[in-house]
């Protein structure tokens, strides 16, 4: 899968994954996106699943809200700095092995300085962001898609783009949307009749 690779926190982006990975497996096909808690079944030891998709893809997409760096575990320690925390190994590799990394700012969320970041992902602090604002998806997701069409392959499953109706500024992309998130001040509310719930904390 030479395609995106989708890192998220849970606790702080998580619903915004899934309104992305359901609109990037709609334009590129679900082959080419990897969201582990779609990607990987229930049941199975999803370690080397994982880094087998990290490995083979093209972009890294990392989704950083507002609590991003801040969000501890019950010892006090920041996530991002524990042993092992997968959001900060699967950002260390991608960097390691040359992928494109981009974050996505959520909302209003700002991109973390070097010295806020550990060594290892200090890297990410000079990558040029995007952002997706969740209640204006229908705005910003076009723009990840259309930033993303020269890395990552279109498969036979992925939707056919249609004009707008009466053209304008994306006139010849699909802009069609089947899903909605809206947020009064807090998380995001998905709709879409999907299970979101969570599994293994990320």
């Amino acid at each position: 899968m030479a395609g995106v690779f989708i890192n998220y926190r849970t606790g702080d982006g998580a619903e915004a994954a899934v309104l992305l990975d359901e609109e990037l497996k709609d334009v590129f096909g679900p082959e080419n996106v990897f969201r582990d808690r779609r990607a990987i079944p229930a049941g199975a030891h999803f370690p080397p699943d994982l880094w087998r998709a990290l490995e083979s893809c093209g972009v890294l997409l990392v989704l950083i809200g507002p609590n991003w760096l801040t969000l501890r575990d019950t010892d006090g320690r920041r996530r991002i700095d524990v042993p092992g925390d997968y959001v900060h190994d699967e950002i260390r590799c991608a960097l390691e092995w040359r992928r494109t990394v981009v974050p996505v700012l959520i909302d209003a969320a700002a991109l973390p300085t070097k010295e806020q970041l550990p060594d290892g992902i200090a890297g990410l602090a000079e990558r040029q962001v995007m952002h997706l604002r969740v209640p204006y998806a229908h705005l910003d997701l076009p723009v990840i898609t259309e930033a993303l069409r020269c890395h990552v392959p279109v498969s036979g499953t992925a939707r056919q783009p249609s004009p707008p109706a009466g053209g304008g500024p994306h006139a010849g992309r699909d802009i069609t949307y089947r899903r909605s998130a809206v947020s009064y001040g807090g998380p995001a509310t998905y709709h879409e009749g999907r299970d979101t719930k969570s599994g293994e904390q990320r």
